[in-house]
Parts: C-alpha cells; structure tokens; sequence
C-alpha cells in the first residue's frame, strides 16, 4: 500500500523547517478550500494551518457551509497525527464532533489549529479550533483510528 499523500506533505513540510505558508495541494478538497501549512510543533503535536474557503463553499446566506467547515476541522485534526506517526502509519477519522460557534464568509482566511490530546496504539483523540478574523468560528474533537501501511 502506497503511504497516505497528505501524511508525505506534512512529513516534507516538517524536513523544510516548518517555514510557511505552504499550499497544501496533496489532497484535492484541501487545495480547493485553500489549505496552506503554516507552522508545526513537533513537541506539542500541533499544527498550525490557513483555509481561503472561496465562494464555491458559500451556502445561501453567504456564509461558508457547515460541511466545509468540518471538513477543516477534519483537515487539522488528521495533520496533526502525521506530525508524530511513522511514515509507515496513518489515520482514519472514526467519529468527529463538530460545535458551530460564528460564521464564516468566502474569501476569509481561516486560521485553524489541530492539536493531539492522547494518543493510544490503535487511536488517537485530537482536538482543532477554527478562527476567522480572530474570533473563534468552530472547535471539534475526533477520533481517529491509526492504521499499519505495511
């Protein structure tokens, strides 16, 4: 089984210095939301990223949609488990809650930041905050199953 793509850009992110930003464009809906890597910290296991969500993730009210929302969320979470696990590992979301706390409009950089609470031998419990403008828009936490690429 090849290695997961998104677990590579974060490791050669890693092996640059952790200079950003760095667009994301190893996974199509990352490049479509904008995602860049901007800063890890290795001790802490925690990632820092920027979403330009554009229009195409409006909803009718003008705000970015929910789904695109978790979908960053879900981005943070899962790149903060590669900035620890062997190249040889990687993860698979198996539950994620998700709290709605302001909107996001298209077009706004969205700071987002994806932390590991615990990790476990079979799963790992992160947590991520989304931010627009400063103010806090989104937090989740998740579960994510550690799977062998062997």
């Amino acid at each position: 089984m090849a290695g997961n793509p998104d677990a590579q850009a974060v490791r050669a992110f890693m092996a640059a210095g952790s200079i950003g930003p760095v667009d994301v464009t190893s996974n199509p809906l990352a490049a479509a939301l904008g995602a860049q890597l901007v800063a890890v910290d290795a001790e802490a296991g925690e990632i820092r990223m920027v979403f330009r969500p554009d229009d195409t993730f409006k909803q009718g009210a003008g705000v970015v949609l929910g789904g695109a929302v978790s979908a960053m969320l879900d981005f943070a979470m899962a790149y903060a488990c590669f900035v620890v696990l062997p190249e040889n590992q990687t993860v698979a979301t198996t539950s994620m809650t998700t709290n709605f706390l302001g909107a996001a409009h298209g077009g706004m950089a969205v700071e987002a930041v994806g932390r590991i609470d615990k990790t476990g031998r079979r799963v790992m419990f992160t947590s991520a905050e989304l931010r627009a403008g400063g103010k806090l828009i989104a937090n989740g936490s998740s579960s994510l199953l550690v799977l062998d690429l062997r």
